[in-house]
Parts: structure tokens; C-alpha cells; sequence
């Protein structure tokens, strides 16, 4: 067997060639122990590209080097394994545990974001922060790729109740990592389409409410995704690029902060401190919620169910049978990992596409009209999980939950759900993006046209849908209008 070391900056690159054997992981073990005297090591990388067979005596090689750098705050990457060996370490129990990456880069990619987590948190008290009278915020500097939102459908189809086989999207769940709207699970229409309803993707992870009458939500976290099981949803919003910055938020007020507090918050730390902040915020975190207040859709958005009076399921008079808003807690004293998008009204929005926003939000009256702003926020709820004092990497505690805690339900959240802590990772939205990606519709999709549009214009039952379409855009544009004007003024 040959081992080859390489040093790249605080990680070292273990290649290895051959058999490892009991033979061969006894020249593992004696090259480790003498890489790993070096106590301020924390992260390697087992380079596996020419090994063909890998024994118990290697696994066990393996995962005495998993635990040390563990306890060093570090972690061990495993890349270019071939199928035997994979297969050997599948037949173990120990895919799971184990950080295994395609290709060296990629492994090296992941061992550089460990990296700078060890760094943030050595660094944790030089950290800005502010003070506000909701609370307490700590920033922690993300990535700085453009961060996007991306758009699948359009929410008019859901709240004109006009969803039917040909708008639905087949996402896998790689594909939508942190992301909120309408969905279901099923191999074919019959399985999912009477029963859809509000859903969330995290970390990985769904979470999704039937309206089958039971009240009972589904959560499913893939050890893999084969691509067999396919998320359905014929709305749906996907946070896209990577988190601009981490917020560490603690309530100083009694019983905690109400979400829309808390956005209010952000968006003005956003305006003072981002020049990136166009007036879209994408936060996904992990919530210490104290009161939970819910919003129920009861009915799947099908044609089907569309209401007799074609007038939207949102109207007064569909409300009530569609929707059902808590006026109690439906939880208290819960950890939640949520999914969420915020429109700040004060915000020039002409720097977004307008059918982009029409097609993303719904314009409530009675919750925006005052609070000049829109906001749009799923959850995942589980039995309250300790949270720790210091965190710096969103992916790592929402893995951690998913997997450690009891999962309790699946809710849209109304923006008066209280929060007394909370690990929020936020986009700074640069622009909102059609996503067409396993459109199940047998119509062309034109590329100078949005999906809006296309869809208001080809319902030929409808003859004055045009008509419509532009009044209800004239309206959505001058809701805009009105409130950044009223809000201005109010400065």
C-alpha cells in the first residue's frame, strides 16, 4: 500500500493506493499517529481515488481518525471512493456518519467551511453586533455570492384555486434546500393532488400538511436522494446562492418578539448596514418559538374545489371555508426550523421584475396594508431543543435538530408567533428567477412571457382572463406605489 501526505494550508491530504488490509491499515495507523501528534490539526482528508478494497480493519482506521478531529472541533473528509469500497462501508452503517464527497475539491471545498466555523467561533466576541429595543443581534460575515429567489409557478394559481395536473413542478429534494409553498408527496397525480397543501424544505428535509381533514403533518428526511421520491408542488419559493450573513437574535422583550417585529428589526439593520439589500429578505433559521400561532389551508388548491362564485379562496367570503387562523397558541415553548421570505414596502421594488413579485406574493389588506410590509414564513415544529450559546453554520444545527429532535408539526406562521431566540441565515435577494425545472405541462413555456402571464392568457374558459390578468397586475402595481408613498411620507 502507498500513502502520500500533503499539506494545504490547515488541512492535510492523505492519498492512499491498493489494498487497505489488515496489512495495509496497519501502515495507515502508524502514518496517522504521527500526522495527528500535531494537536492543532482538526481537519484531513482521505484521498481514496486508487483503492480497491477497504477491510473492517481500514473502517476502523477511519473512524478513530473521525473522533479525534471531532473532538478537536475539526471534521474528516472522504472522497473518490469506488463502489466496492462504498459498498463496504454501506453494508457497515456508516454512509450516514461519514462526510464522503465525489472528488477532492469538493471534499476540500467542505473541510474550508469547517475551517472558517472554528474560526468564527474563536472569533465570536469580536463579532458586530447591535442593540435595538426588540433585542439583541450578533452578525456573522456568510458568503458573498448574489443570493436570488426562485420562483416555481405562481401563487395566483393556488389563491384562484386553479391548479391542475398540468401545473404541477417534480423537484428532488437537492433541489430545493430551503424553500416554502404548496406541495405534497406521491408517485402519481391520484396520490397527491386532492391533498396538497403548505409546505416547507430544510436542510434537506420536508415537512408538509396534508388537507386531507386530519390536521396531521408528514416529515420526511432522506438518508439519500435517488431522485425516486420527487417533492410535487405547483408553488413554490426557493431561497438560491448561499446566506449572505448569520444573525444571532435574543428577545429582550417579555414572552418574546413577534415575527413581524423581528422582520421590522432586520429590515431596518438592513437599510442602515447592506448596501446589497434591495428590499427582499430570505431567512431560514432555527426558532425558539414561545407562542405559536398558525395558518391552516384546509383545502387543496385543485380546480376541482375552485369556489362556485370564482372569487378568490382568499375573499371573505371563501376565507373562512379555506383558512383556518389560530386566535390561541397552537404551540408554546417549541424549537422550529423555519423557511421564510419579507417584502419590504419602504423599499424601491422597481429593481425586481414585477411579474417576478407577482408571481411570489399575495397581497393581504389586512396584514399588509399597515404594517408596510409582506411576509411569507413556513415551519418545521419540534419538542424545544437546547440551543447552543455560540453557532455559525446554519446547514450544521438544522442537520443536527432535524435529526435529534422530535418533530410535532408543520405550520404557515402568522407574523404575531412570538420568538425568544433564534439562528437566522439571511439572503439579501438580488433578483427573482423563473424556475421551470420539472414543469409537468405539455404547453411550450415562450421565454419572453412569465408563467403568470402565460397562464392568465391560455384559460379559454375564461374570456376576458387578459382583462383580468391586467387589472389584478394594475392593482398589485399600485398597492406598491401607494404604500412606499405612505411610507415615505411617514419619514
Amino acid at each position: 500500500m502507498e500513502i502520500t501526505v500533503q499539506r494545504h494550508g490547515d488541512t492535510v491530504v492523505v492519498g492512499m493506493s491498493g489494498r487497505i488490509d489488515a496489512f495495509g491499515a496497519g501502515e495507515l495507523e502508524r502514518t496517522l499517529k504521527d500526522i495527528l501528534a500535531d494537536e492543532e490539526l482538526a481537519c484531513m482528508a482521505f484521498d481514496m481515488t486508487d483503492v480497491r478494497y477497504l477491510s473492517s480493519a481500514g473502517i476502523r482506521s477511519i473512524v478513530r481518525t473521525m473522533k479525534i478531529l471531532h473532538r478537536r472541533n475539526g471534521a474528516l473528509a472522504i472522497c473518490a471512493l469506488c463502489s466496492y469500497c462504498r459498498n463496504v462501508l454501506d453494508t457497515a452503517g456508516m454512509i450516514s456518519s461519514l462526510n464522503i464527497f465525489a472528488t477532492r475539491s469538493e471534499a476540500m471545498t467542505f473541510l474550508q467551511s469547517v475551517q472558517w466555523e472554528r474560526q468564527a467561533l474563536d472569533n465570536w466576541e469580536s463579532m458586530e453586533t447591535a442593540d435595538s429595543p426588540i433585542g439583541k443581534f450578533r452578525f456573522v460575515p456568510g458568503e458573498n455570492s448574489p443570493s436570488e429567489l426562485k420562483v416555481i409557478g405562481s401563487i395566483a394559481d393556488v389563491f384562484h384555486s386553479r391548479v391542475d395536473e398540468t401545473r404541477i413542478f417534480s423537484r428532488g429534494f437537492s433541489q430545493t434546500e430551503y424553500s416554502i409553498g404548496v406541495g405534497g408527496l406521491g408517485d402519481v397525480p391520484d396520490d397527491y393532488m386532492k391533498v396538497l397543501g403548505s409546505m416547507i424544505t430544510i436542510g434537506g428535509t420536508m415537512a408538509w400538511l396534508p388537507t386531507d381533514g386530519h390536521d396531521l403533518a408528514d416529515f420526511l428526511v432522506p438518508r439519500n436522494d435517488t431522485g425516486s421520491v420527487m417533492i410535487r408542488t405547483p408553488f413554490n419559493l426557493t431561497l438560491s446562492g448561499g446566506f449572505n450573513e448569520y444573525i444571532m437574535f435574543e428577545s429582550t422583550e417579555e414572552g418574546g418578539t413577534t415575527l413581524d417585529r423581528l422582520y421590522r428589526g432586520l429590515f431596518l439593520l438592513a437599510r442602515r448596514r447592506r448596501r446589497d439589500f434591495k428590499g427582499v429578505l430570505g431567512v431560514a433559521s432555527w426558532m425558539q418559538v414561545s407562542e405559536l400561532m398558525a395558518g391552516t389551508m384546509m383545502r387543496s388548491p385543485v380546480r376541482e374545489f375552485a369556489p362556485e362564485n370564482k372569487k378568490a379562496i382568499t375573499d371573505p367570503v371563501n376565507s373562512d371555508e379555506w383558512f383556518k387562523r389560530d386566535v390561541l397558541p397552537r404551540h408554546r415553548n417549541v424549537s422550529c426550523l423555519t423557511c421564510g421570505v419579507g417584502i419590504d414596502l419602504s423599499c424601491d421594488l422597481s429593481v425586481y421584475d414585477q411579474s417576478g413579485l407577482y408571481n411570489a406574493f399575495y397581497i393581504d389588506p389586512v396584514t399588509a396594508g399597515e404594517r408596510g410590509h409582506i411576509l411569507n414564513n413556513h415551519a418545521a415544529v419540534f419538542e424545544q431543543m437546547h440551543m447552543p450559546e455560540k453557532m455559525v453554520c446554519l446547514d450544521k444545527v438544522v442537520r443536527d435538530v432535524s435529526a435529534k429532535a422530535e418533530f410535532k408539526d408543520m405550520r404557515k406562521l402568522r407574523d404575531n408567533s412570538r420568538v425568544t431566540r433564534a439562528f437566522l441565515g439571511v439572503s439579501y435577494i438580488r433578483k427573482l428567477v423563473r424556475d421551470d425545472v420539472g414543469w409537468q405541462g405539455t404547453a411550450e413555456i415562450p421565454i419572453s412571457r412569465s408563467i403568470a402571464e402565460k397562464r392568465y392568457r391560455e384559460e379559454a374558459e375564461f374570456p376576458l382572463v387578459p382583462q383580468k390578468r391586467e387589472a389584478e397586475l394594475n392593482k398589485f402595481q399600485r398597492f406598491l406605489e401607494t404604500q412606499q408613498a405612505k411610507l415615505g411620507n411617514k419619514d
